[in-house]
């Protein structure tokens, strides 16, 4: 639940997606965004939950952790220094996502003074907009294989005891994701570049220390 906390309060276009369309929208709209991120996690989650003991098996190869730990800890400190030098601004909720063209191209050519024809669907295009920015995000990808090394197979947990981790951590999601669409206009007030910067350093110096904490533990 603590990790699912720590989750929940990154800033990026999930966030931006939950707050505007709550904004714009209202309270159900920015929970069907929040829908469709939980139901692509929750697959991710399936899929991790399904391949542990694969996962397994490849950890276990010889300099596996070595190799792992170095190329993991530079990967983490490139992102960090990549957070230090990308200043935020109050734009990037207006930006045009991956999500966003994948449901332009399915609902065809806009009509002059329509942004996005998606829209028109109702909660399912939200839903949809959500689900397609989750699952196509590198981040989701590299974040549940990162969370099944790192945290369930050196513990050794059991199918029982990872299914009740997965669901601390899914529940303090979607219980902060509602949070966030019933107050999302007072979360945009706070979404300044100002605020935003200083959420973005935390973040970067905490991926920079980690980074270099898994290169060190490697070596």
């Amino acid at each position: 639940m603590l990790l699912g906390l720590t989750l929940s309060f990154m800033v990026g276009p999930l966030l931006f997606a939950i707050v505007q369309a709550g904004i714009e929208k209202g309270f159900r709209a920015g929970v069907a965004v929040g829908a469709g991120i939980w139901a692509s996690d929750i697959l991710y989650i399936f899929l991790v939950y399904r391949s542990v003991e694969a996962i397994e098996t490849i950890t276990t190869q010889p300099g596996f952790m070595f190799w792992a730990g170095l190329a993991g800890g530079f990967v983490m400190i490139a992102f960090g220094i990549g957070s230090l030098l990308r200043r935020p601004t109050e734009a990037e909720a207006d930006k045009i996502t991956t999500a966003d063209r994948v449901l332009d191209r399915i609902d065809g050519p806009e009509p002059p003074g329509v942004e996005h024809n998606w829209q028109r669907w109702g909660y399912l295009g939200y839903w949809l907009r959500g689900f397609l920015l989750n699952t196509i995000n590198p981040f989701t990808v590299f974040f549940w294989l990162g969370i099944s090394s790192a945290v369930i197979i050196p513990h050794g947990w059991k199918a029982r005891q990872a299914l009740w981790f997965f669901l601390g951590m899914v529940s303090m999601l979607i219980s902060t994701d509602i949070l966030k669409a019933y107050m999302a206009k007072r979360v945009r007030e706070f979404l300044t570049p100002r605020h935003m910067r200083q959420i973005q350093l935390g973040i970067a110096i905490a991926l920079i220390v980690f980074g270099i904490a898994l290169i060190l533990r490697a070596l």
